[in-house]
């Protein structure tokens, strides 16, 4: 995230090219990135796209481009997490391939995601879950053992609440931290020194991950105060705060004082803002509303986020408050 940001970038297609890549699969991301998608092709890059956020009319131009919200797609549920929509091209590609149900086995895996990416536990979310937490309470890789161990949590006794507020958050701390690869690194572990490592690391960025949300948190939750908190739509940025924790940060302050909130970092002459929103605002509609002060943004409803020249921030706060004076 300090590097790249979110969603498909030119250096890290580059670095995939130069790798010996020429297959891109994304993960909840792609959707709308049509550019970089371009980009990666002219560099002789296909891509495959899964994604779960609000797409545009017209999909990117890869290979494929799975997403349920798609206008013209007809599958039943729309609400699948990021990670249901990558299990679904691997039930595909397995029954394509001969290999039955061996799919089963990454349920534990689509648990995790599915609750820790907080999409609504209904329908085909709430069956992935119930039986995804069947198969990681049973599971037999040595990272997820660890997480769990180091999480003084019981192997057998997990539920939904455990991955909220334990498993996921760890696994997410590297991303936030330092590199996602640490967490990809645990999940793939072979032995068990190796997991026992990894996952004290992820331990220990989790734990400095918390002590720099609630620094930001105080800092970004002055600023809202003395602005006022009758305001319709809630900004706070500075330069320090560190894009690993606004999201969070926003999603603290929404909840508190019940107001669509955005929290920016400030870097150099751009501004990377993580937005949170309350059921009645539609903050990815008002961002579309405010697209031409934006570099690239995506999101959900209630979740987004975006890149801007740090010199239009004032311009976004003025019309983004008269747009949630209009619909709240």
């Amino acid at each position: 995230r300090h590097d790249e940001g979110h969603g498909l970038n030119m250096p890290a297609l580059k670095g995939l090219r130069d790798q010996g890549a020429s297959l891109v699969v994304t993960v909840d991301c792609g959707i709308r990135e049509h550019s970089e998608i371009e980009q990666g092709r002219e560099m002789g890059l296909d891509f495959i796209v899964t994604d779960h956020h609000e797409t545009d009319d017209t999909p990117p131009p890869a290979l494929a481009a799975i997403d349920p919200k798609r206008p013209d797609s007809t599958y039943p549920f729309t609400e699948l997490a990021g990670v249901g929509v990558a299990f679904k091209l691997l039930q595909a590609l397995f029954e394509a391939t001969g290999r039955g149900d061996e799919w089963e086995e990454s349920l534990d895996l689509v648990a995790l995601g599915t609750v820790t990416d907080m999409v609504p536990l209904r329908d085909e979310n709430r069956h992935l879950v119930k039986r995804g937490l069947e198969v990681l309470n049973d599971s037999q890789r040595l990272g997820v053992v660890e997480l769990v161990r180091s999480a003084n949590l019981e192997m057998g006794m997990l539920d939904e609440q455990n991955i909220a507020y334990a498993l996921g958050p760890r696994l997410n701390a590297s991303g936030r931290m330092d590199h996602a690869v640490t967490s990809y690194e645990l999940l793939m572990a072979t032995s068990r020194p190796e997991a026992r490592a990894l996952a004290a690391q992820l331990d220990s960025n989790n734990r400095e991950r918390q002590k720099l949300t609630a620094d930001v948190w105080a800092s970004a939750r002055e600023k809202v105060l003395r602005e006022g908190t009758d305001r319709p739509l809630l900004m706070a940025g500075e330069a320090v705060y560190p894009p690993g924790v606004v999201g969070v940060v926003a999603g603290k302050l929404a909840d508190e004082f019940y107001r669509p909130t955005i929290v920016l970092q400030l870097d150099g002459e751009n501004a990377r803002g993580s937005a949170r929103s309350i059921p009645e605002f539609d903050i990815l509609a008002a961002l579309t509303q405010c697209q031409d002060l934006l570099t690239r943004f995506g999101g959900h409803r209630q979740a987004a986020g975006f890149l801007m020249p740090r010199a239009r921030v004032d311009d976004l706060q003025r019309r983004l408050i008269e747009v949630a004076s209009r619909e709240l």
